[in-house]
């Protein structure tokens, strides 16, 4: 009579068993549903943005305030421009990501070196650009995928 109470503890204790198992399978997959969040770039915080003044502020001075541009215009002849770009995505799957926010701050300094411009972006002034679709034509041969695995063993098939 001793062995039906263990055989009902054994009940119980994989029963247990299974519902911890089954709760913590559904936790890791809830929370495989939760996006990565991506940032790409330095996002700059509002406060220091604000730190930089219109004819006060030298480069020096916002180097030491926001950091190192993210990219310098290259082609201004009496100013100098710098860029602070940053993105914020979410991303789901390796193939499915969604631009969530977008900043870019411009400033342009004057010849000697202080805040001429400060102009700031963000998703509302971005513009979606078209990619071409066609391809450049190469010369020689076109290959065969066996042509391409096989090519260097079998002479004059290139």
């Amino acid at each position: 009579m001793v062995a039906i109470p263990r055989i009902l503890e054994r009940r119980q204790m994989n029963r247990a068993i299974l519902t911890v198992c089954a709760a913590a399978a559904l936790v890791l997959a809830i929370a495989a549903c939760t996006p990565d969040r991506i940032t790409r770039g330095h996002h700059l915080d509002q406060q220091d943005i604000d730190r930089v003044q219109v004819g006060v502020t030298t480069q020096q001075q916002v180097t030491d305030i926001l950091g190192s541009p993210s990219s310098v215009a290259t082609f201004q002849q009496h100013s100098d421009t710098w860029y602070y770009i940053s993105k914020q995505s979410e991303r789901y799957t390796e193939l499915d990501e969604e631009t969530v926010a977008q900043q870019v701050v411009a400033i342009d300094f004057d010849e000697t070196g202080r805040v001429a411009n400060l102009r700031q972006y963000d998703m509302g002034d971005a513009q979606q650009v078209a990619y071409v679709k066609r391809e450049t034509p190469t010369q020689g041969a076109k290959l065969g995928f066996f042509e391409q695995l096989l090519g260097n063993l079998i002479p004059g098939q290139q």
